[in-house]
């Protein structure tokens, strides 16, 4: 055969086998991979408030992140993912539904409650035959929101009453904690098919990362908040891998929403729909490459539903908006959407401003705001240069784009239940988080004013919060009431200001700013709960007995409320009725471990030690570190004779509540009862140590030195300090006492006599008193 036929036979031949890979090959590849998608477990995990320029795979260099960033390489990212809103519950509603906030109705933390008619996958999957699990590292997505629906558990605990001060850094789950919680479900159940939400809460503010990322990074906190769950999740995929279950899991790593790190003169999130808080993060791994590793279209996290489902070969119910990104991935959708939709409704329900909606389409970004703003992001990545003045034709374009997305995604929207009565509790933990849910009811309002002009106002009342959090109640109050001068309508500055009156103990400044609260919003019932307490720190008890009444009458079903009048007949020494409001509180919500202790602290006064004690261990499974709960126990140990298990008891108080003063003082007596003096000693130590103005243990101390005939001087020392302390009792007398026997026993009758006779001049006055 010639040369020429053979080189042309060749040529045909490589032909052929292009055409067989690029057609037959592929497409044979595409479905086997299909098919194994569909056998997958699925682990979805959202990284609150992570900005993409912090995954270094994404080319921004402003942090390592190794581990997402090996995820990435062996799966593939999304160059730009945009969020439908930058707050947290919203965002998660979105993830997990698959639908726009335009038609589920959550815009906001803490103030709405996910509808039950929404669809979660979460119930999809179980349908579906998985296990559901999630494991929550907030208290903003705690179930009573309702994001909890389909899931067969649903890990939320967060204990709010261990903390001496309510702070983020202090009530979030570590991610170590959550991924360790997830681990051990996981662990149960790699058997069978399983759907895992873990959530990870490190970057939101107040940035404070463990050791060794604190030091690494002092001047770059939130840098190192990212860099230690990246670390941390690195351990979580070894753990997959050991367990055999990486290659068995599609697994999905997203953002809710991102942080601007004071661009555009935003410190945190929310408030704006700039890029560095609706650009996020958008992994996907399977066991398998896929054919495309970095996809360059814009996608959306509405996407993340749809996606999982086309995996899995789920038919995705009716309702679902988003879009599957699979054909991205596998090179196939060259006609996918290019755009994307994000608002924010934080400036218009906390401040009266108006809220903000933004669309991507091709190169160009559009913000609609009462001054709206057009980006060209090809040549402006940054959002500096607002161009609608200039291009007032893609201007127009893309407001009727945007007008018609919302006007379709809008169809058939869900009716979102607002929540209008959040209790006390509730209100502290969310206002720990940065969300004071101070919903200002502008329904009836047109040309709101535009976030853009307020940003200087809404870093003024963040600066006075920070103000409060650092004990420096005037200047924060000044800051307030300028803030008042300028915009006298905003909610949350009268509320913040009757908070830092309080703290300065100006009860009745304190009580004309809630009062104006409530002026403003009628319902706000957190208010109500504060004026009580004024009303309680003048002592005016049955004016505020009369208010806490009359206030349930208008939300008969708050129990914070009957929380606030148990306490108030408890003061005036009303026991029978204080056990009433604390019963009812129960009954509206049964696992109220504070209410259990409370209606255990009268069954202890009353006798009733069984009782009381059912209500402690019950309370003690709800709140495991929980304040007070411990100390009953141990009231009750006490009282029935139980020496040892009282101090078992105190010692688990104190390790829950290491400000209890009483705790320290009654474990060193019960101590003493059984002869351990030196540890006895040891505890009345922490006892002035945590309360110095309690002078009993100065005497102890001073009287276990004297019995032992050690440090007299130390002893002397001790007993003066106890006697100057005010107001003077019996136990002032007992210090005199004290005092003169030491001088006795070094011989200093003149001291010795003189000490003895105030003693028993004390104790006279008392006796005529």
């Amino acid at each position: 055969m010639k040369r020429k036929n053979i080189g042309f036979i060749i040529l045909v031949l490589a032909l052929i086998g292009g055409i067989f890979y690029l057609f037959v090959y592929d497409s044979i590849d595409y479905k086997l991979k299909r098919k194994k998608l569909r056998n997958l477990n699925i682990i979805l995990i959202t990284i609150d408030t992570l900005r993409a320029s912090h995954v270094s795979i994404y080319g921004r260099g402003k942090a390592n992140t190794p581990n997402l960033d090996e995820l990435a390489k062996e799966g593939a990212y999304f160059k730009k993912c945009i969020t439908q809103t930058p707050l947290t519950l919203p965002s998660h509603t979105t993830i997990l539904s698959g639908t726009y906030p335009l038609y589920h109705k959550v815009r906001d933390n803490g103030g709405f409650i996910v509808p039950e008619k929404l669809t979660l996958i979460s119930e999809i999957l179980k349908k579906n035959g998985f296990s559901t699990a999630a494991f929550i590292a907030a208290y903003v997505l705690h179930s009573k929101w309702g994001l909890n629906q389909g899931f067969d558990y649903y890990e939320d605990s967060f204990d709010m009453t261990k903390y001496k001060s309510v702070s983020l850094s202090k009530i979030q789950k570590r991610a170590d904690e959550v991924l360790k919680e997830a681990e051990a479900w996981i662990s149960k159940k790699k058997n069978n098919k399983f759907f895992a939400w873990i959530h990870l809460y490190d970057p939101h503010t107040p940035y404070d990362p463990p050791p060794p990322y604190k030091e690494k990074f002092f001047d770059q906190p939130y840098r190192g908040e990212v860099e230690y769950t990246d670390y941390q999740l690195g351990l979580f995929f070894d753990y997959l891998k050991r367990e055999g279950l990486y290659n068995k899991s599609l697994i999905i790593v997203v953002a809710d929403h991102g942080e601007s790190l004071g661009q555009h003169g935003e410190k945190t999130h929310g408030f704006f729909l700039y890029d560095p808080t609706v650009w996020v993060p958008f992994i996907i791994r399977a066991p398998f490459k896929f054919k495309k590793h970095r996809i360059d279209q814009v996608v959306e996290l509405v996407d993340v539903t749809p996606t999982i489902l086309d995996a899995l070969g789920i038919k995705k119910d009716r309702e679902i908006q988003g879009k599957s990104v699979l054909g991205l991935l596998f090179g196939k959708s060259s006609s996918f959407p290019e755009l994307a939709y994000t608002e924010t409704f934080y400036p218009r329900f906390h401040y009266g401003w108006s809220e903000l909606k933004a669309i991507y389409y091709k190169n160009y970004k559009y913000i609609l705001a009462p001054k709206d703003e057009l980006y060209d992001l090809s040549k402006d990545e940054r959002e500096r240069k607002n161009i609608s003045l200039y291009k007032t034709r893609i201007r127009k374009k893309l407001r009727k784009m945007i007008e018609k997305f919302i006007k379709e995604k809008s169809k058939n929207s869900l009716n979102v239940l607002e929540n209008k009565s959040l209790n006390r509790e509730e209100m502290r933990k969310l206002a720990a988080l940065g969300y004071i849910s101070t919903f200002v009811d502008t329904s009836q309002k047109n040309n709101l004013p535009d976030p853009k002009d307020k940003i200087k106002i809404y870093n003024s009342l963040l600066k006075s919060k920070r103000l409060m959090k650092e004990k420096k109640y005037k200047e924060a109050i000044d800051t307030v009431k300028n803030i008042l001068k300028t915009d006298p309508e905003i909610v949350d500055a009268y509320m913040l200001l009757g908070n830092l009156y309080y703290r300065e103990r100006e009860f009745e400044k304190a009580m004309e700013s809630f009062y104006e609260v409530l002026k403003r919003k009628p319902d706000y019932n957190f208010a109500t709960i504060n004026i009580i307490n004024c009303l309680v720190g003048l002592e005016k008890f049955d004016e505020a007995e009369k208010t806490a009444a009359d206030f349930i009458k208008r939300f008969p079903t708050d129990y914070a409320l009957y929380m606030e009048l148990g306490k108030i007949k408890l003061i005036k020494g009303d026991y029978d009725n204080a056990l009433k409001m604390y019963q009812k509180a129960l009954s509206l919500d049964p696992k109220n471990s504070e209410a259990m202790n409370k209606v255990a602290e009268i069954l202890i006064v009353k006798k009733e030690f069984n009782k009381a004690r059912k209500f402690l261990l019950k309370a003690s499974k709800i709140s495991p570190e929980g304040k007070e709960i411990y100390y009953n126990l141990a009231q009750i140990a006490e009282k029935e004779g139980n020496i040892e298990k009282a101090i078992e008891y105190y010692k688990k108080e104190i390790k829950n509540n290491p400000e209890n003063f009483k705790a320290y003082y009654n474990l060193a007596e019960n101590l003493r009862e059984i002869g351990e003096n030196n540890e006895a000693v040891k505890y009345y130590s922490k006892t002035i140590e945590v309360n110095p103005d309690f002078n009993i243990p100065y005497f102890m101390i001073a009287k276990y030195l004297l019995d032992t005939r050690n440090d007299l001087q130390r002893a002397i020392t001790l007993c003066k300090k106890g006697i100057e302390i005010k107001p003077y009792n019996k136990y002032t007398v007992f210090g005199y006492y004290i005092l003169s026997d030491i001088y006795s026993l070094l011989g200093d009758k003149i001291n010795s006599e003189k000490y003895y006779k105030e003693g028993k001049n004390l104790l006279s006055k008392l006796k005529t008193k």
